[in-house]
């Protein structure tokens, strides 16, 4: 004899009603999920994109910063001789640091008719070898006269010995032959030439200096 079951059971009709709601249902989650997913995929492509762009522009104050403008260099013409003095405001010692017998007073006298103040005639004091045409030994206010001294001697080097005065030493090397015609010289001075200016340009070369020479010493010629 069969025992009945404590309660009624559900029909195959109730079952079959329940079915639709937990399709609804699961359709709803469905939907959210899939709009969470597509909003924090929003989220990251706009956050990637806004630092891309922070790396590239850097505001400032409301505006890009760039990179600055280069200073504009400007070549202008001068003359070699503006500024220098004239023969008559340099006073030059003219010394002999060869074996020629009296090179320094033949070119003393030679300069002295070109205009130039000649002070002390003799052999190098520093006893040095000079292979080339001349050294032009000067102070800082002498430069100007040095440099006006070279148009006279071309090849001559320009050294800067310090000293406090403005004369200038002009010691004869091995390489000189004789003082440059003045004609050469005058138109040397006044030759234009392109010189850089602005700061833009790049930094000029500095006034050549001499080598120090080996120092030997020989017997003295007559200056």
């Amino acid at each position: 004899m069969s025992v009945p079951s404590g309660g009624p059971r559900p029909s195959a009709r109730h079952r079959r009603r329940q079915s639709p709601v937990v399709a609804v249902v699961l359709v709803v989650i469905g939907m959210v999920i899939l709009f969470g997913a597509g909003y924090g995929l929003s989220r990251i492509i706009q956050g990637s994109g806004a630092s891309d762009a922070s790396s590239t522009t850097q505001p400032t104050n409301g505006s890009t910063t760039s990179a600055p403008e280069p200073e504009p260099c400007v070549t202008v013409t001068v003359t070699p001789g503006a500024g220098l003095p004239s023969p008559a405001q340099v006073t030059t010692n003219v010394y002999n640091a060869t074996d020629r017998t009296g090179l320094a007073a033949s070119t003393a006298e030679e300069l002295q008719v070109r205009g130039f103040l000649i002070g002390v005639i003799d052999n190098d004091p520093l006893a040095k070898t000079i292979t080339g045409v001349a050294e032009i030994r000067h102070g800082p206010s002498g430069e100007q006269a040095a440099r006006l001294m070279a148009f006279y001697l071309p090849g001559a080097e320009l050294v800067d010995d310090g000293r406090k005065d403005a004369t200038i030493d002009t010691v004869l090397g091995a390489a000189y032959t004789a003082v440059a015609p003045q004609s050469e010289v005058d138109a040397a001075l006044a030759a234009p030439s392109p010189s850089p200016s602005g700061p833009g340009c790049s930094p000029s070369p500095t006034a050549s200096t001499a080598a120090e020479s080996t120092e030997e010493t020989a017997s003295p010629a007559a200056p």
